[in-house]
């Protein structure tokens, strides 16, 4: 094998894998791709001036969620023509290394896997720092795991690497270079790992890194340096304060009065789902109404036959004749009677007689 070049001297006797180099390395779960991976025809514009590395800065990109690692190269390089172009007129890349949502990471300034360079910074970069910069936009969008995880990584790498203490209440002071924030000759104190939002006016890097940013990340860096694993989470950014100055904690004691501040956190709230609501059977449907049978017709009226008795015809009565003696003719009321009778008597002997005989 061949004498070792710096670069792979450097990271060799840090325990870090460079993509590309053609050699096995040792490393400790880190690997980082070189600029020559994506930037070989991107030479800096300009010179890059070395840096005297106090802390650490992470930013976020504000674009390009949901990309890949293979998008990587692409967005570097266009990063590259932007931050040097007439709009920012940086001579490199801003930052010193990436992110990407895979958790790759890539040397994206011209030398920093080398040594400290200076970066820049939107708002102006007071110095002293190296600055780690997570592809996304995390004001919309929540950084993924694996990105958590080489941010982690990445940081302790750099902090082993330039001698930074990481441990609780860890801080930096320095003089202020200039940004939109903090003017050239401030003395500020800040922790030895922030957010781009404590050095210049921005919201970089997006409340959901943010948060992770000023919580629990420091921590996580702590323990991966002491030999243990990250367990990033993300969580709300804390409330904004004017001053990056983060005291250490201290404990006042009074002689005459002891104050006990208690903290009440609300139980938690237990939600009871209660079972859908029953659906009653639909209305019953009665029978249709009944339908009587039609009116029952009643045989018609039976016509009997008249009753009526045809008495006879009283010009059938034979008359007989009767002889009178002359007393009668002459209007005896006596022979007039008994005469009535008579022809009465026979006539309806004759009608009984014609009936009886059809």
């Amino acid at each position: 094998m061949g004498l070792l070049t710096r670069r792979q001297f450097i990271t060799a006797t840090a325990g870090l894998t460079v993509v590309g180099t053609g050699m096995a390395l040792p490393a400790s779960g880190l690997t980082i791709n070189p600029r020559s991976s994506w930037g070989s025809n991107h030479p800096p514009k300009g010179a890059l001036d070395t840096e005297d590395v106090r802390f650490l800065i992470v930013h976020h990109s504000a674009g390009r969620n949901g990309h890949t690692g293979a998008d990587v190269p692409g967005i570097l390089r266009s990063w590259f023509n932007y931050h040097t172009g007439n709009t920012k007129g940086w001579n490199d890349v801003a930052y010193n290394f990436v992110i990407d949502s895979e958790g790759g990471i890539w040397e994206a300034r011209e030398g920093s896997l080398d040594g400290p360079v200076a970066g820049d910074a939107t708002g102006g970069n007071q110095g002293y720092t190296q600055l780690v910069c997570v592809i996304g936009d995390y004001n919309t969008a929540v950084p993924t795991q694996a990105s958590l995880d080489s941010l982690v990584r990445m940081l302790a790498w750099l902090a082993d690497r330039y001698g930074l203490s990481t441990a609780p209440g860890a801080e930096a002071t320095f003089t202020s270079k200039g940004s939109n924030r903090w003017p050239v000759g401030a003395e500020l104190t800040t922790p030895t790992i922030t957010g781009h939002r404590t050095m210049s006016k921005t919201s970089c890097p997006g409340d959901n890194l943010y948060g992770y940013v000023a919580g629990g990340l420091t921590a996580d860096v702590e323990a991966v340096r002491g030999g243990g694993s990250p367990n990033p989470t993300v969580g709300p950014p804390p409330s904004s304060s004017t001053t990056t100055t983060v005291p250490p904690p201290t404990t006042t004691t009074s002689s005459t009065t002891s104050t006990t501040t208690t903290t009440t956190v609300p139980p938690s709230t237990t939600t009871t789902t209660l079972p859908s609501t029953t659906t009653l059977p639909s209305t019953t449907t009665l029978p249709s109404t009944t339908t009587l049978p039609s009116t029952t017709t009643l045989p018609s009226t039976t016509t009997l036959p008249p009753t009526t008795t045809t008495v006879p015809s009283l010009s059938a009565i034979t008359t007989l004749p009767i002889a009178a003696p002359a007393s009668a003719a002459a209007g005896s009321p006596l022979l007039i009677g008994a005469g009535t009778l008579i022809a009465v008597g026979t006539g309806l002997l004759v009608w009984r007689h014609r009936r009886m005989g059809g």
